[in-house]
């Protein structure tokens, strides 16, 4: 299994038999990643987005780190804490668009702000990939924290959003 390792978090891609269970039933997907078995269950909206997640991972089995959820594991509980994932592959232009997630009892302790900068480290290795992005809501002051933290800027905006981009150096 791959999985990516910082000093206080472990990011683990979902297989698609992972990732379904992520959406069917939690329980079994972190007994069989070996993780910390919790009650934590996803809001519709989250399911809803892994159900096309899943779809495309099964569409594109070879690329599928691109399409799938990063579970976001605390290595000091081995329990997962959040998670992330990219928007897709990236475009013509070599873009990347992250997104992510934590559990509210996880958040402004640096956690998201570890993760995100190890998951645009490893989409940087690849030498197609010239650009992160994200998008925030205006008022979620600590997303912004954590995207400035690992470098971004914002480029746009409109009412109700902020974009942000980071370049590869």
């Amino acid at each position: 299994m791959f999985i990516l390792e910082t000093e206080k978090l472990k990011l683990i891609p979902l297989d698609a038999q992972n990732l379904r269970w992520s959406i069917q039933d939690r329980r079994k997907m972190e007994r069989n990643l070996g993780v910390k078995i919790t009650d934590t269950e996803l809001e519709e909206p989250v399911k809803t987005a892994m159900r096309t997640s899943l779809k495309m991972v099964l569409e594109n089995k070879k690329d599928y780190l691109w399409f799938t959820s990063w579970e976001i594991v605390l290595k000091k509980e081995n329990r997962i804490i959040g998670g992330l994932c990219f928007k897709g592959y990236p475009d013509e232009k070599g873009r990347v668009e992250i997104g992510y997630g934590l559990q509210d009892e996880y958040r402004c302790k640096g956690y998201a702000t570890e993760a995100v900068k190890e998951l645009i480290n490893w989409a940087f290795s690849f030498n197609h990939v010239t650009e992160a992005i994200a998008e925030t809501e205006k008022d979620n002051l600590p997303s912004h924290r954590v995207l400035e933290k690992v470098g971004m800027q914002k480029y746009e905006e409109n009412e109700k959003m902020f974009w942000w981009k980071l370049n590869k150096v």
